[in-house]
């Protein structure tokens, strides 16, 4: 069943990520919504940073460090895995593009890794040497898996996803040198459009109601720093209906973590209606499931209108994937 978070819990997360503990938090809840979202290790991070570390209940705190270590030591592999992927490639003569997670993993000093969980790992190559680059990764032992993209081995932890670049926006990637190893590293203002196109149209978090706080939290991280410049990022947008979407996302990061946002972009009334339909549910979880009954077959209904193969699926095919559209059943670490 997809994850329903209290409002209570939310709001005591959020806060935590915000580096405030709330002291009378429901903590059961809170860690609940922390795993199902993917933040527990942040959690922890940003508490034991702010100095709220020994205010915990002590259990709470035991369990939010243990989490926090184990998945430090999985970053850790999975930056040696990184490494030894961007190693065979360099001698291949392909210098990959890395994408979302692999840009801090990759840029970590050697005594550090980040401390977001990642489930996979995000490369893209030019297109011409995306076989290439297959052929290396091969030699390494990497199989292709049904995942579009994914190769994997089973000694690793994370599944490694090689796909062809494309440019978002005029700003090229800039070369970056570890260790004797070359990779592309897209700019700030990129990797924002990246994380922000990719929930909202690509997985239709947007037409849905659906948040990754994840990925918000990401965003608001980097909008600390760098200095974003929104309204180019807005500029950039292919339409109208991404610049809603755009600007929704805005809101939802001044209203969650406080990141600055242009109020000509956040204040307009579809906007502010597009995120209450997607806070709403969040707060209030049963009151909420005509709005994600609404989002959920309206983007049904365009997916099949537009002929993206959800129409040419067998009837049992097409049954099982609309009642997962339908009940959220592809949430994942969403909420």
């Amino acid at each position: 069943m997809p994850m329903k978070p209290t409002r209570d819990a939310l709001e005591a997360l959020i806060a935590g990520l915000n580096g405030r503990l709330v002291v009378t938090a429901d903590w059961l809840a809170v860690i609940a919504l922390a795993n199902h979202t993917l933040l527990t290790p942040v959690l922890f991070a940003t508490l034991a940073h702010t100095g709220q570390r020994d205010r915990l209940p002590e259990e709470v705190g035991q369990y939010l460090q243990f989490i926090y270590r184990c998945n430090r030591d999985r970053n850790l592999r999975l930056r040696r895995q990184l490494n030894e992927a961007v190693a065979a490639l360099n001698q291949g003569s392909v210098v990959p593009v890395l994408l979302k997670g692999a840009v801090p993993l990759f840029l970590s000093s050697s005594g550090r890794v980040p401390d977001r969980i990642m489930s996979d790992l995000d490369l893209a190559v030019e297109t011409t040497k995306e076989g290439a680059a297959r052929a290396c990764l091969a030699k390494l032992g990497y199989a292709e898996v049904t995942v579009a993209g994914g190769m994997a081995r089973p000694q690793d932890v994370g599944l490694l996803e090689l796909r062809p670049y494309r440019e978002i926006d005029r700003e090229p990637p800039r070369l970056a040198r570890r260790h004797g190893l070359r990779a592309k590293i897209p700019a700030p203002q990129s990797r924002a459009l990246h994380w922000m196109m990719h929930d909202l149209i690509k997985e239709a978090d947007y037409w849905r109601g659906r948040t990754d706080f994840r990925h918000l939290y990401d965003l608001a991280r980097l909008a600390e720093q760098h200095k974003l410049d929104w309204a180019a990022l807005r500029t950039s947008l292919p339409d109208q209906s991404a610049r809603n979407a755009f600007d929704t996302q805005l809101l939802a990061l001044s209203h969650f973590f406080g990141v600055s946002a242009p109020a000509q972009y956040v204040r307009r009334p579809w906007v502010r209606f597009q995120h209450w339909r997607r806070v709403f549910p969040l707060y209030h979880p049963v009151l909420g499931v005509p709005l994600r009954l609404v989002g959920n077959s309206l983007w049904g209904m365009w997916r099949l209108l537009h002929g993206d193969g959800l129409g040419r699926r067998s009837p049992l095919d097409f049954g099982r994937r609309a009642t997962t559209i339908l009940l959220d059943g592809d949430l994942g670490s969403k909420a």
